[in-house]
């Protein structure tokens, strides 16, 4: 697991001290991680439950919200990420949407990242093939036109190798 360490600088009045408080130390999950999270949270087992959230509150959750959401929509468990006695997973699932983002598709997700400047190049490449096979599913029935996309020049900055893709109907 990887770590992200910030510092936020705060102003105490009305003596104008500059005070450093550390950030939250977060864990960026990878894949590694999430199969791992995936693993712990579909188990019986409740300790198992508990570890993961332990590991969930401290995640970074702006850099590792792919994975949250991967977690979140895979078998339901949504509701065992958190522990919502504890103000720690309340913070989680209030700076991730949890509930919220469990929901939605991948095009859905694309956008809201875009919209709160959280997606990367990175993320957008994992979405990628997601988003391509909801376009298919909602195109299937057609079968007068082959339909081709292209991304938005508004998200070329996620994907500057994108050609024209058919859509390949299964």
């Amino acid at each position: 697991m990887s770590t992200v360490d910030e510092n936020i600088e705060v102003v105490i009045s009305p003596v104008n001290k500059v005070k450093t408080v550390p950030a939250k130390l977060g864990t960026v999950l990878t894949e590694n991680e999430y199969n791992t999270l995936r693993t712990m949270l579909k188990s019986s087992d409740h300790e198992n439950h508990r570890m993961a959230q332990a590991i969930l509150n401290q995640c970074d959750v702006k850099t590792s919200i792919y994975w949250i959401w991967k977690l979140a929509k895979g078998d339901s468990c949504s509701h065992r990420m958190v522990y919502l006695r504890t103000k720690a997973s309340r913070d989680f699932r209030d700076e991730c949407n949890l509930f919220d983002i469990s929901y939605i598709k991948a095009t859905e997700f694309a956008l809201k990242m875009y919209e709160k400047k959280w997606m990367t190049p990175e993320m957008y490449k994992l979405l990628k093939s997601q988003i391509l096979d909801e376009l298919t599913t909602r195109n299937e029935k057609n079968n007068l036109y082959n339909v081709h996309v292209t991304i938005k020049d508004k998200f070329l900055e996620y994907d500057q190798e994108d050609k024209l893709t058919q859509l390949t109907y299964l």
